[in-house]
């Protein structure tokens, strides 16, 4: 169970790393959004595990890695989703009276 928690918790961080990251370089290439993501879901996760005293044995660092790609990915996924919610919102907001 605590390894949902710290990847949830490396998702989040990794999110907003990457949102930062987007703000202060807008024209950013995509391949370099997802290489910030993948790195800074992996050290928000041995950030994570090192703050609560997790041993970084070989197998820790293991989960520390997969945590941090998971991660990534769920921040990709969350920021996707809210462009999307975005984009609709926008469509509904902007439609042409009938």
């Amino acid at each position: 169970m605590e390894s949902v928690i710290a990847a949830s918790s490396a998702a989040l961080i990794t999110g907003y790393l990457v949102e930062l990251v987007k703000l202060a370089m807008p024209d950013i290439p995509p391949w370099l959004v997802v290489v910030v993501s993948l790195c800074a879901g992996i050290a928000s996760a041995f950030l994570i595990a090192v703050s609560v005293g997790e041993a970084l044995n070989a197998a820790g660092i293991a989960t520390r890695i997969l945590e941090g790609v998971g991660a990534a990915a769920a921040a990709a996924g969350l920021t996707r989703t809210m462009q999307r919610a975005d984009t609709a919102r926008l469509d509904v907001t902007h439609r042409p009276d009938r």
